[in-house]
């Protein structure tokens, strides 16, 4: 019987490998038009070309070929074991949701984090969740039927604890009609060749533009939106309207004139807004000061950036939990937040401290990428490269 982790302990490495096979690469979801990367973002997924332990040196990568309750066993990129210690503060994530270490089975491709004092125990361990997009073609009781864009027949499994968004709105399965778009996320079936969805991610045929630039006004129902050319756009806001801060979720009380945003709209409703994505700057540097609220970088350029910090702000080194006590005068850190009016002063909702003696600060601060409001794909492509950066700090944005 179908469950929501139809996972199976004793699972062979080289099964999963040929049920990941199902996994859609970047290559084919770049075909897709723009408007698909937009809504449908690949945080935490398992793909030959998407997988982050596969590019990336924040973690080590591998297949689960064992698990105790103070230990996971990785079989690594190289082919080599590796035995990680887990401890009770280790955290776990499946794909981008946090999860518990109930969800840690043998077969499972994950990311671990480790710790800075001993490579050999884990700090955060993230399992990498499999995907499926492409249009839909049937739809049954518990099931899905899609033609992926390569043109193979795929088969997602869904249950009542599968959870569904429509056009970036809260959904349900009665959504889910033949000829709409889907993405879903979740684990290989025991059948290897269906996927159990965890979340379905609904396209209607109607597609999403975007609206890009600085917000000059807020009022309760709406925002109104200057362009690089200077255009400026009023949008309206409704209960419906999703909000986020970088990838935190977000409300409309966030917000506020200066910021620069990203408006997704609907193709048949151009002036009313489906999301709201505030727009995160990012500076990095070494600390030469620390006066209360307020933390004094020098980047690499030489230049003198400020970092206000707030209660709510949160802090990380290496992967683990932090506190404004762990900033000090010579550490270098990452942060990340809003820009104000003066450009070098950054609102930090997040700080990720590295080692004091690591290299020259990685990430200039972003402000003017920020300025010229790029495209959407470029935008995107700078996150990318500065999570290359980023790495150096222990973690991803």
């Amino acid at each position: 019987m179908y469950t929501r982790k139809m996972k199976v302990v004793g699972r062979s490495v080289t099964a999963l490998a040929i049920g990941m096979a199902l996994t859609i690469g970047s290559a084919s979801l770049a075909s897709a038009s723009s408007h698909h990367r937009d809504g449908f973002r690949d945080n935490g997924v398992a793909s030959g070309k998407v997988s982050n332990f596969d590019y990336s040196n924040n973690g080590l990568g591998g297949y689960v070929t064992a698990v105790t309750a103070s230990s996971v066993t990785v079989t690594l990129r190289s082919g080599s074991a590796a035995t990680f210690t887990l401890t009770p503060t280790t955290t776990y994530t499946e794909g981008s949701a946090p999860s518990t270490i109930a969800s840690l089975v043998v077969g499972d491709r994950v990311r671990v984090q480790v710790s800075a004092s001993s490579s050999s125990t884990a700090t955060a361990i993230t399992i990498e969740l499999a995907q499926l997009f492409g249009k839909v073609t049937s739809v049954g009781t518990n099931t899905i039927t899609i033609g992926d864009p390569q043109g193979f027949s795929r088969t997602i499994v869904v249950n009542s604890s599968t959870k569904y968004t429509l056009n970036g709105a809260a959904g349900t399965l009665a959504d889910v009609v033949v000829g709409s778009q889907i993405y879903a996320q979740g684990t290989i079936d025991t059948n290897q060749t269906s996927l159990d969805a965890l979340s379905v991610n609904i396209r209607t045929e109607q597609h999403s533009d975007s609206v890009r630039g600085t917000v000059t006004a807020v009022t309760s129902s709406s925002v109104t939106v200057q362009d690089v050319n200077g255009t400026s756009t009023t949008i309206s806001l409704t209960p419906t309207t999703i909000y986020s801060e970088g990838s935190t979720t977000s409300s409309a009380s966030a917000l506020a004139v200066g910021q620069h945003v990203c408006v997704q709209v609907s193709s048949s409703a151009p002036t009313t807004a489906l999301k709201v994505r505030i727009q995160l700057a990012t500076v990095a540097g070494d600390v030469t000061a620390i006066n209360g609220d307020s933390i004094t970088l020098s980047n690499h350029h030489g230049s003198a950036l400020t970092v206000l910090v707030s209660a709510s702000t949160t802090y990380s080194q290496h992967g683990a939990s932090a506190t404004l006590a762990d900033v000090v005068v010579g550490s270098k850190i990452c942060a990340q937040g809003t820009l104000a009016a003066n450009q070098t002063t950054l609102d930090a909702s997040t700080v990720k401290i590295g080692h004091a003696d690591s290299v020259t600060p990685v990430v200039p601060p972003v402000v003017t990428p920020l300025l010229k409001q790029r495209d959407n794909q470029n935008y995107q492509g700078n996150q990318g490269h500065q999570g290359d950066h980023h790495r150096s700090f222990g973690g991803r944005n």
